[in-house]
Formats: structure tokens, C-alpha cells, sequence
């Protein structure tokens, strides 16, 4: 993970992760995505997929997060006493799964395997109250799924110091 400035265009944080589970194992010890079915902002979860919607044992996902510290709110002169900032966001994954594990899976159903990247968006508005986010939030893949938001609003409750 790193942390990229862009001066007064704000900073991004940006986190790679990867993982490969070798040889044949049951299906709770191979990667299960981290979905969030509640109505909080994760930062280390896809918040529009579903818990257990993916496993893999081979994978690599990104997130990222760019924030302008006021850069557009700033000329509006209600939103500057407000000192709201604009933050955007986008994550992905992509993995697969061997057919060794697969034969494993009690349901060949669910959960399902990553055969395309799956990714999401959002928009959204930090320092209300100089403690909560809110943002909405885009899914942009898997859209066929059953029981799954294509979108969504959260809210993160946070503490700078």
C-alpha cells in the first residue's frame, strides 16, 4: 500500500494484494472475498458483494482512493464553511479457481468463481462533522447475480488525529 500526493490536486492511497493457496484444500481455507452486506463504508471490503459470493485460490485486487481535500467544494462558498471534501474510490479483483479445489465445493453454485474481474465505485463526501463519510457506491460487474445491489449508499464513521 502506498500513499501518492498530488499536492493541491489531493492524494490517492493505493493498496495491491495477491495470494495463491497451492495444492488442493477445503474450500474455508481458500480465499473468500470480503463482502459487506451492511449499510457501513469498509475500506478492506467490496461493499455491494455479497458474503462468500467469491472464493479463489489464486487472486489479486486493488483498491484505491483518491481525495480532493476540498478541491471542487471549495469554490462554493457554503461548502467551504462546511469544509466537506469530495473522495472517490475504486476496487477490483480477479482471480480463479483450480478444478481440483472446485470438485471440492460442497455446492457447485455458490460461492462462485471469479472467471472475469469484479469491480465497484464511489463517490462520496468525507469530513461531515469532521467524523463521517457518506458515499455511493457502484457495482460494476456480476450484475446477473441473484440478490445483489447494483448500488448503494454508506456511511463510515472515522477519527482523524
Amino acid at each position: 500500500s502506498d500513499k501518492i500526493r498530488f499536492g493541491a490536486l489531493g492524494f490517492t492511497e493505493v493498496a495491491l494484494e495477491g495470494g495463491i493457496t497451492w495444492g488442493t484444500v477445503p474450500f474455508p481455507l481458500l480465499e473468500m472475498h470480503p463482502g459487506n452486506e451492511t449499510y457501513s463504508y469498509q475500506d478492506d471490503a467490496f461493499n455491494l458483494m455479497n458474503y462468500y459470493e467469491f472464493i479463489s485460490d489464486k487472486y489479486v485486487s486493488v483498491a484505491t482512493t483518491h481525495h480532493f481535500n476540498g478541491l471542487f467544494f471549495n469554490r462554493v462558498p457554503l461548502f467551504r464553511k462546511l469544509k466537506w471534501r469530495e473522495v472517490v474510490s475504486g476496487k477490483g479483483v480477479i482471480g480463479s479457481l483450480s478444478a481440483s479445489n472446485k470438485a471440492l465445493l460442497p455446492d457447485a453454485e455458490f460461492p462462485t468463481n471469479l472467471t472475469k474481474p469484479y469491480y465497484e465505485a464511489s463517490a462520496g463526501i468525507e469530513n461531515i462533522m469532521e467524523f463521517f463519510r457518506i458515499d455511493v457506491v457502484w457495482r460494476l460487474a456480476y450484475l446477473n447475480h441473484p440478490d445483489i445491489a447494483k448500488w448503494g449508499i454508506r456511511g463510515k464513521f472515522y477519527l482523524k488525529f
